[in-house]
């Protein structure tokens, strides 16, 4: 960014071209890549789009850009500018008082409107996660990144060694060389973009948990600022744990601010680099396609080091010769494309490098959500503390976001700790448009940060428990498997087994979902609601929140049902003449007075059973001659039966055999005599089924 000098200024307001608006797109484009925002829009805020994401025809990574770019209007450029060396943040702007510290302006809610400080970015952020219309919640989350744009370009601009040393520059400089090699050496830009800083692991994450200043509080004023570099201490600069402006203003010159360690203003004096700092050196360089020898200052102490510092001046023999004003020599020392090439390798990497830790710290809250809605609970994923309210939000058929009626929490929770044991009532009137589809919304301090802002998308189950119970005794009904079944697609949502309370917690889905009892009484029953039940889904009760008790759970008496049918019973044998089994064989021996048994043998035949409702016709074939078994007649009932407890419900038609035998026997096993009888009963009867309960 280029400003005016300092008298023009006073004089006239001039808008000034931002020739170097390209260049922060490009750093911000990057450091929007590399940081964990794409994650965190996939995965939090449910936008599979992420930084490809159009909002009025510009993604999130061209608003974000674009931020970037704009800041640079007049006369918001006055404001980015810090001096590290200052005795006070209040006088670090440019000139001590033309314009704000970049520090006090990226957190200056005061800012002519609109105001992009970062208190401003939090509260449309906020809104991107919480304003009722979608219209207004997709304007924000564009305001949200044009504002993110514009607080990485003060992060960049301490980059520069003109905005670290209070250095307004017009002319050729370190901004306009790095943009002209941007178009003309795409590939050694890109190196650049791509490079490490030539510290590992700047910048240490520790700026988050540096001593705030009042001035500017929050603690992205660290990462231009550690206030660790006191002007006389450079090599603290050469740590992962310092803030940009500090690296720069110790390590590089601008334009009009070489060599100035003697300087008696302030505002332009810079301990380092001085002249003690450098060595001379000659290099090769090309000049109109010849190599040529120039000799360079080279950085060999006093913070980094290894790079070209600036040229040596044509004059500086004259100089020393003839006794001049030493004071002079740095007005022949320049800057010139190979030291700009220098500069840049190591200020492009910790541009983008610190502007990615911008990123990652406005999205650095994290929630984690588990459980239903009858005990969940919200775990801070964080690595600093929670304190503030947590609010769920849902969105209705029309898109239309609302705060879900009691689901509001307020809490502090350390790294790790949860709120637990929260109750949630899903939303019915409007309906939501994805029944358990939530936006978590976090609003508080988080770490030292007071008005944070972090969101996620939950999905929260709905719950209830079912309670099984003999309707005639109302004993529990234990072991028994109960399905909830989304009628929508027939598929199970949740089994369970009854306790020995007889309740099950089921997951449902709260006006899609039945209840599915499938062998209480052998046949598959449906709830119907109340104690009735059905056999078709079609039938069954779609469970509503109003079926629940406070504690969650619905109450079902079930009728434990059997078949009662006349059946005689054989005068000699006293077995039954006909029972339900092809080929079944009974046999008893019961001891006589007189020592002997009475042995009873009875074999039983069946050719056919079925079992054929009264109300509606309907037929099921039990077994027949070929079978290998016989269920018992309840295993052609249907669950419409259930509900006419003590009514005849059908017949049971029979084609039946038996034979009866009764033999007396002697203690060593021989029979004794001709048999007291010996009986054979053919049979096809119609029998009356009547539904008890036993």
């Amino acid at each position: 960014m280029r400003v005016l000098p300092i008298c023009a200024m006073a004089l006239v307001a001039v808008q000034v071209e931002a020739y170097e608006v390209d260049t922060h797109k490009e750093f911000v484009s990057i450091a929007a890549r590399r940081s964990t925002v794409e994650q965190r829009l996939q995965e939090d805020l449910g936008l599979p789009s992420g930084l490809g994401m159009d909002i009025r025809g510009s993604s999130l990574d061209d608003w974000l850009t674009s931020g970037a770019a704009k800041e640079d209007n007049f006369p918001r450029f006055l404001n980015h500018f810090h001096n590290p060396l200052v005795p006070s943040w209040t006088e670090a702007g440019l000139g001590g008082s033309v314009g704000q510290s970049a520090i006090l302006w990226a957190q200056n809610p005061g800012q002519s409107a609109p105001s992009w400080s970062w208190r401003d970015v939090r509260q449309t952020y906020l809104d991107a996660l919480t304003k009722s219309a979608s219209s207004d919640r997709d304007r924000a989350l564009a305001s949200t990144f044009e504002g993110l744009g514009r607080q990485m370009h003060f992060v960049q601009d301490a980059a520069s060694p003109a905005h670290a040393r209070n250095d307004p520059h017009v002319l050729f400089n370190y901004e306009s060389a790095i943009d002209g090699l941007r178009l003309r050496e795409s590939a050694t830009f890109a190196g650049w973009l791509d490079g490490a800083p030539d510290t590992p692991g700047a910048p240490d994450a520790g700026w988050q948990t540096l001593d705030g200043n009042p001035l500017a509080p929050i603690a992205i004023a660290r990462l231009i600022d550690a206030d660790r570099y006191t002007g006389a201490n450079p090599a603290v600069t050469t740590g992962a744990l310092i803030g940009l402006a500090e690296y720069t203003n110790a390590n590089f010159f601008s334009e009009d601010r070489i060599f100035t360690e003697n300087d008696t203003n302030p505002q332009t004096r810079f301990p380092f680099p001085n002249r003690n700092s450098v060595v001379e050196q000659d290099v090769d360089v090309q000049v109109g396609g010849a190599t040529v020898k120039r000799r360079y200052l080279v950085k060999a102490g006093d913070g980094a080091t290894g790079y070209r510092l600036a040229t040596v001046g044509f004059l500086r023999d004259y100089h020393r010769r003839f006794g001049l004003d030493p004071g002079r020599f740095r007005e022949t020392s320049s800057l010139d494309e190979a030291v700009y090439r220098d500069y840049a390798e190591r200020l492009v990497p910790r541009a983008v490098a610190y502007s990615t830790a911008l990123l990652d710290y406005f999205f650095r809250g994290r929630l984690f959500v588990s459980g239903d809605d009858r005990s969940m609970l919200i775990r801070n994923s964080s690595d600093e503390p929670m304190n503030g309210t947590f609010t769920l939000y849902y969105d209705d058929a029309a898109d239309v976001r609302r705060p879900v009626p009691g689901a509001s929490w307020t809490g502090a929770l350390a790294p790790g700790a949860r709120l637990t044991d929260l109750q949630v009532v899903a939303p019915t009137s409007p309906a939501p448009k994805e029944p358990g589809k939530y936006m978590l919304v976090f609003r508080g301090a988080l770490g030292a940060e007071p008005d944070a802002v972090a969101g996620t998308q939950v999905s929260i189950e709905s719950a209830l428990f079912a309670r099984l119970l003999r309707r005639k005794d109302g004993m529990p009904i234990r072991s028994a498997t109960v399905h909830t079944i989304d009628r929508a697609t027939g598929e199970p949502v949740t089994i369970g087994t009854t306790d020995q309370d007889g309740r099950v917690k089921l997951i449902w889905r709260p006006g899609r979902t039945i209840l599915f009892i499938p062998a209480v009484n052998v046949f598959p029953m449906y709830w119907a609601g109340g104690a009735s039940f059905v056999s078709a889904a079609e039938g069954a009760h779609l469970i509503q929140a109003g079926d629940l008790d406070p504690q969650g759970q619905v109450t079902i008496p079930i009728p434990i049902v059997d078949a009662q049918w006349p059946e005689d019973v054989e005068a000699c044998t006293g077995q039954p003449k006909f029972a339900h089994f092809p080929d079944g064989l009974f046999q008893e021996s019961t001891p006589r007075p007189d020592g002997n048994f009475d042995r009873v043998n009875v074999t039983y035949q069946v050719n056919l059973i079925t079992f054929i409702r009264d109300d509606d016709g309907r037929e099921t074939i039990l077994c027949g001659i070929d079978s290998g078994s016989c269920p018992t007649p309840a295993a052609g009932f249907v669950a419409e039966d259930v509900n006419r407890v003590g009514q005849v419900v059908g017949h049971l038609v029979r084609d039946l055999f038996s034979r009866h035998v009764k033999q007396i026997i002697g203690p060593g096993g021989s029979a004794i005599g001709d048999p007291v009888c010996e009986n054979e009963y053919r049979e096809s009867d119609v029998v009356g089924v009547t539904v008890v309960e036993p």
